[in-house]
């Protein structure tokens, strides 16, 4: 029996905030959650964060824009994935040059992912290293749990603005998003034509290699591959067929190196590489030996990043290096991706491995064939 239509026009005003984003022009799929949840779920959800927020005091403190002088400390919390963490704080690179300074609290494993930028002043692990009192105003990535804990606990009495506020379930671009949020939040007043051009994951561009890495690296042009991954559904099985397909279709001007990255989950597919014969290739390995930095610094000198739906691959897509790029089924690319990667996708109907090898061989040859600038 259908529920009362007042029901579920109230049931709609409490769902719309945890999964309509209210910029249009970003991409995300609240049908598709919402074939999956009970809106009554998605409501009570909505109800009780903002519960938490008026009984603890906060919620008079939101604001919806932070002023252009205002001292920033902007909180990254609860999350863990490399890559969530540079899609979701792309948009700062909208910020170069702002007048106030912004300081980055994020949770200690991200850390170093962000030490070094050029857009936050100062990043901080731990929260009581942090002082209030340099502080204006507060920018929280979302409302979810340990970022609300975070504010109450430490920065209580500072006003706060939110990125991507109730916003919780439903698939989306987080890269648009970002932009969108951040261009909102600071009152840049970009056009969203404009921001969906600009749309890029963003961590510092940086290219110089440190000698020691340097001088292991194939000389001349070559291809980075991120062996490994967390799940099954996303690591890619078929390496050593795919590099005999390249190898076949080897011409004088392609790259000749294969540079192996990723952390120590890709060993054992490194060493099947390492040990394999091919005629014309040259396979270099330093997985499970890099900083994310200096892996970073690797794909950004390589005429092409090929890998699977992960952290490396968003870590890729930071550079002007283009890319091939295998998803799982579930995983839309126009999802995880936007023009400026300059990513050529692969998608399958199960996971990463049912891919052809010589299909990812021929399609790593075009996209090589495409980008003629790389190839030195």
């Amino acid at each position: 029996m259908p529920l009362p239509r007042f029901i579920t026009r109230r049931l709609d005003a409490l769902t719309e905030p945890s999964t309509r984003i209210p910029y249009a022009w970003v991409y995300h799929e609240p049908d598709v959650f919402m074939q999956r949840k009970s809106a009554f779920t998605v409501a009570k959800k909505y109800l009780h964060r903002r519960l938490r927020l008026a009984m603890s005091g906060q919620l008079r403190h939101e604001v919806r824009h932070v002023a252009p002088q205002a001292r920033v400390l902007w909180i990254y919390g609860g999350k863990h994935s490399v890559g969530d963490a540079v899609m979701d704080m792309s948009g700062r690179a909208l910020l170069r040059g702002r007048e106030g300074p912004i300081d980055l609290l994020i949770t200690p494993g991200l850390k170093a992912v962000f030490e070094g930028d050029d857009i936050f002043r100062r990043v901080y692990g731990d929260p009581a290293e942090v002082n209030p009192a340099d502080y204006d105003v507060v920018v929280l990535q979302e409302f979810n749990y340990p970022t609300l804990r975070l504010k109450r606990k430490f920065f209580a009495a500072l006003p706060f603005a939110c990125l991507f506020r109730y916003f919780h379930g439903p698939d989306r671009n987080q890269t648009q998003f970002s932009l969108a949020a951040v261009n909102d939040v600071f009152s840049l007043g970009l056009a969203s034509d404009e921001l969906f051009a600009r749309a890029k994951p963003y961590l510092r561009e940086e290219s110089d290699l440190p000698p020691t890495i340097a001088q292991q690296l194939p000389s001349g042009a070559f291809l980075a591959l991120a062996m490994g991954g967390v799940e099954p559904r996303r690591t890619y099985a078929h390496w050593r067929e795919c590099l005999q397909a390249y190898d076949v279709a080897y011409q004088p001007g392609m790259p000749n190196g294969i540079v192996l990255l990723g952390s120590g989950n890709g060993a054992d597919a490194a060493k099947a590489l390492l040990g394999a014969t091919f005629v014309n290739l040259r396979v270099v390995s330093f997985v499970g030996e890099l900083t994310l930095r200096d892996a970073k610094r690797i794909i950004a000198n390589a005429s092409l990043f090929v890998g699977a739906d992960g952290g490396l691959m968003h870590v890729a897509h930071t550079t002007a290096t283009p890319s091939v790029t295998l998803f799982a089924k579930g995983e839309p690319p126009y999802l995880r991706l936007t023009p400026r990667c300059q990513s050529t996708p692969l998608q399958t109907e199960s996971d990463v491995s049912a891919l052809d090898p010589d299909e990812l061989a021929e399609t790593i040859v075009a996209a090589l064939a495409s980008h003629p600038q790389r190839l030195r």
